[in-house]
């Protein structure tokens, strides 16, 4: 467990007048001392929504979760007591049932970041949550305390109840947390050590705590901010090839990008353009008319990687932002709806297209490697890049990793979204997988890192290789962003460096 956080720390404001993007969200949730607040807009349209489930109750009106029992069970009544008092608390026994799940514990930024999103859907104002309820996981989420919660569990269905209820049943006290050497804690010793009390729950408090989409909405979020910036990553890479290998610009002039008409691939072509020439056009002399097409089409796959981050982009920061409940409480109407909102399809559909194209990111990026790789290809430097071929290998075992990678990337790149598998007593009949596609999502970032680490290196040993004598052309200096890195004149084995570009680079300050 981490200190609370410092009172000089980071504020993220939560509100219906506020806007999250997916790098509030990373920042947040990665940032220990990150204090979270509810506007003006936001503590009224709590109040609001209360009253709004107040007068639905005194109007005899059924309210799903509240006066019926969940699921295939609605039917059944479970009395008019909604709000939890002293020795009765209807909301943990509502949620008790939910904490099942498998798999490894996720990642304490993830937790973090899901339990952002579930605030800033509670304050949108349509939960009709207690107010207390809100500053209670405030002070929970300020205090460092992360529930443990299992990755696998979730359908998207009814939003993601099973680790939606792990995190709300440690701020009562149950089930357990992490602490910072990864040994779970009891939950309520925790909270006792950080001076809190067990929340105690009403019925409506829990279910607006566990159904809605903040789990897949997380891992989707931190999944589109992680792969900006690898995005631009891999841009600059091609730029740096370009420019190492003298290629000619001319398949990267914004006319012939302009003519086309994607703004994702115009974007594209600028951003390698603009690293290519950074020491003035490339001398093409000895290259050929047009490259291969990992280098020649790259603006237009990448620029279409572009336009599916920001498809998946608006979506994802849609549902942040938005209602994600059932029922829904229309506190101007004064009345309450029941619907689906917890359904995670529109998060599901962009999380498996943000994965096609990081999958597609790498594949480009381990072709461009064969390239620098290639003597008929790298313009004059020892196959493999090896600093003496034969004795060494230079870079033919990193290539096998990152030729590895792409198979790996290929065989988790299969459609989620549609994956659907009804349950629950055939209640839900349909489900988004869309907790499934996103954790996919995400854990694509970490290899296509790795992948855009290894190419980065071949660049680096290039350099190398002709301020050495060893390789024709010149060796323009490195930009700053790509880290030291000693040439390999006698093979040695490259795992750590690796790691260290990859972690770098996956890091929110590579951007």
């Amino acid at each position: 467990m981490s200190e609370p956080s410092a009172p000089d720390g980071p504020v993220l404001q939560l509100g219906p007048d506020t806007t999250l993007t997916c790098e509030d969200v990373e920042a947040a949730s990665r940032a220990d001392a990150t204090r979270l607040r509810t506007t003006d807009a936001a503590e009224e349209a709590l109040a609001s929504s209360r009253m709004a489930l107040k007068r639905a109750r005194k109007a005899g009106r059924p309210v799903y979760g509240v006066t019926t029992g969940l699921g295939p069970l609605v039917d059944e009544d479970v009395g008019p007591d909604e709000d939890a008092t002293p020795g009765d608390e209807p909301g943990r026994t509502l949620i008790a049932h939910l904490g099942a799940g498998a798999g490894s514990f996720a990642p304490p930024p993830l937790v973090r970041a899901t339990m952002i999103a579930r605030l800033q859907t509670l304050a949108q104002g349509h939960s009709a949550v207690r107010p207390a309820v809100v500053d209670a996981v405030i002070e929970v989420f300020e205090a460092g305390l992360i529930p443990a919660v299992p990755e696998i569990g979730s359908l998207g269905a009814s939003g993601d109840l099973t680790p939606l209820a792990h995190i709300a049943r440690a701020y009562t006290g149950e089930g357990a947390v992490v602490a910072s050497d990864g040994e779970l804690v009891d939950a309520a010793e925790a909270l006792d050590e950080a001076g809190l009390d067990p929340l105690r729950l009403g019925r409506r408090d829990a279910l607006g705590l566990v159904n809605g989409t903040a789990f897949m909405t997380a891992y989707a979020a931190l999944a589109v901010a992680r792969g900006r910036r690898l995005l631009e990553r891999a841009e600059a890479l091609t730029g740096l090839i370009y420019r190492l290998l003298g290629c000619s610009t001319e398949a990267l002039d914004a006319r012939l990008h302009r003519a086309r008409g994607h703004a994702g691939q115009v974007r594209s072509a600028a951003a390698i353009r603009a690293v290519a020439t950074q020491d003035g056009e490339p001398d093409a002399e000895g290259r050929p008319l047009q490259e291969v097409y990992s280098l020649r089409c790259a603006p237009q796959i990448l620029g279409a990687v572009r336009e599916q981050l920001r498809h998946a982009r608006d979506l994802v920061e849609t549902e942040l932002n938005g209602a994600v409940d059932n029922p829904v409480f229309d506190a101007d109407g004064a009345d309450v709806l029941h619907g689906g909102n917890f359904q995670g399809q529109q998060v599901a559909f962009a999380a498996d297209a943000l994965n096609e194209a990081l999958t597609q990111a790498g594949v480009l990026a381990e072709r461009q490697l064969d390239v620098l790789l290639s003597p008929d290809q790298n313009g004059g430097a020892p196959p493999l890049l090896a600093w003496e071929p034969g004795p060494n290998s230079g870079f033919g075992g990193t290539q096998l990793t990152a030729t590895a990678l792409v198979a790996e990337m290929r065989n988790d790149a299969q459609m989620a979204a549609t994956s659907s598998i009804p349950t629950n007593g055939d209640n839900q009949d349909i489900v988004s997988m869309g907790a499934l596609a996103a954790r996919r999502a995400h854990g694509q970032t970490r290899p296509l890192a790795t992948i855009l680490s290894v190419l980065g290196l071949a660049l680096a040993q290039l350099t190398h290789l002709r301020a050495e004598g060893r390789a024709e052309g010149p060796a323009p200096s490195l930009p700053d962003w790509m880290p030291a890195f000693a040439p390999v004149r006698e093979d040695r084995a490259l795992r750590a460096e690796i790691d260290d570009w990859t972690d770098r680079w996956l890091a929110p300050s590579a951007s």
